[in-house]
């Protein structure tokens, strides 16, 4: 048997054994391969890298044309040559590869270089152990093979997961998540942006990890934001409540609830993520939605001399959003209106109008400053 750890990234593409563990996930090479992993932390990216390779080359093999085979198969003997004769001894003959090594390989190399080695760039250059890395390194130990997905198209895409939580992927982003999750947890890794729905199992909390976000739920709808080339990412929720943590780069994803303090968000609030200094900040959505009802019907809310104390316990309910005040001073006044289709702030902006009031939204709550109606 090889000493995989001497491996290049080009030696582990074109090892049998690695192509036979990727391609087929036997049980015998899962066993392997997961352990040999186990042993060399320190390789975790490199196999990775080399992983997405072979099955993007088996993805792609039959795109060339018999022209552009010939072709560029002489350009890669030409540069390997190169790069053997800058850094390698010449071999002797009994230390030569055999040829049929490298026949069909090369071929499909030679398609990835004409559909597009970005993939394999990304990953080979990245950063050791990246996020991805653990979370693909996790799964594959604990749930066996990932199933990547991505979304090529120009409209969204529906996925539903294992547990039957139903996610919607926006064009150009890719979510990877096990065939089956475990017992006690269902974890998924996103690149871009999606809208989940995901159901409630308290006992198998749902993770959905991104380069630089961490969302822990148990049954709720939100939307998670967070495309490779942004400065900043973003979790916006819909209904339920989830908990934000920094994703770890180092170390293992399980970390994450320990890396410190988490921002807990609720209906119509959203976080995000500045890459530039690694800050959470909590705030309210753009323009908050009533909580669904179950009708599904928009809430028509009719005030009569209605204390305002009222108007804002209502409101507060309607939205799911905390609105503080000082019910003392605001105890004398009263407010007769039909609120329908109008958004949040223009309700609070009538409000306040009709009660020579103001507020302003802090940490996503909002404060009403008043001088009381007595």
């Amino acid at each position: 048997m090889p000493d995989y750890t001497n491996f290049t990234f080009d030696d582990f593409v074109l090892d049998s054994r690695f192509r036979q563990w990727v391609l087929t996930n036997s049980p015998a090479e899962q066993t392997f391969w997961n352990a040999w992993l186990q042993n060399n932390p320190d390789k975790v990216d490199l196999i990775l890298a080399a992983r997405q390779f072979v099955i993007q080359m088996q993805q792609a093999q039959d795109e060339l044309t018999d022209e552009e085979f010939t072709t560029e198969v002489a350009r890669i003997r030409t540069n390997r040559q190169k790069a053997q004769d800058l850094s390698e001894p010449e071999l002797t003959p009994e230390e030569q590869p055999e040829p049929r090594r490298f026949g069909v390989w090369i071929r499909i190399a030679a398609v990835i270089a004409l559909v597009g080695l970005g993939a394999v760039v990304f990953w080979y250059g990245r950063r050791p152990t990246t996020p991805l890395a653990l979370y693909q390194h996790t799964v594959e130990q604990q749930a066996g093979a990932v199933q990547n997905v991505q979304n090529t198209t120009n409209a969204s895409q529906l996925i539903r997961l294992p547990d039957g939580s139903k996610v919607t992927l926006y064009r150009g982003s890719q979510i990877s998540f096990p065939r089956s999750f475990t017992a006690n947890q269902r974890e998924v890794f996103l690149v871009g942006e999606a809208f989940f729905e995901i159901v409630r199992r308290p006992k198998q909390p749902f993770m959905v990890y991104t380069d630089q976000l961490t969302t822990k739920v148990l049954g709720t709808s939100f939307t998670v934001r967070a495309y490779p080339d942004d400065k900043e990412a973003k979790v916006i929720v819909r209904t339920g409540k989830v908990s934000v943590f920094k994703t770890p780069t180092t170390g293992k994803l399980s970390d994450v609830n320990e890396s410190e303090p988490a921002l807990i968000l609720t209906p119509n609030q959203q976080v995000t993520f500045q890459e530039k200094d690694r800050r959470l900040e909590r705030s309210l959505v753009a323009l908050p939605e009533p909580i669904a009802t179950t009708t599904g019907q928009p809430q028509t809310l009719v005030f009569d001399h209605t204390p305002v104390v009222t108007v804002f316990k209502k409101l507060e309910a309607a939205y799911g959003i905390v609105i503080n005040y000082d019910a003392d001073l605001l105890a004398g006044c009263e407010l007769t209106a039909e609120f329908g289709p109008e958004s949040l702030f223009e309700k609070l902006d009538l409000i306040c109008r009709a009660t020579e009031s103001r507020y302003e939204v802090i940490d996503a709550q909002v404060v009403v400053y008043s001088k009381g109606c007595r």
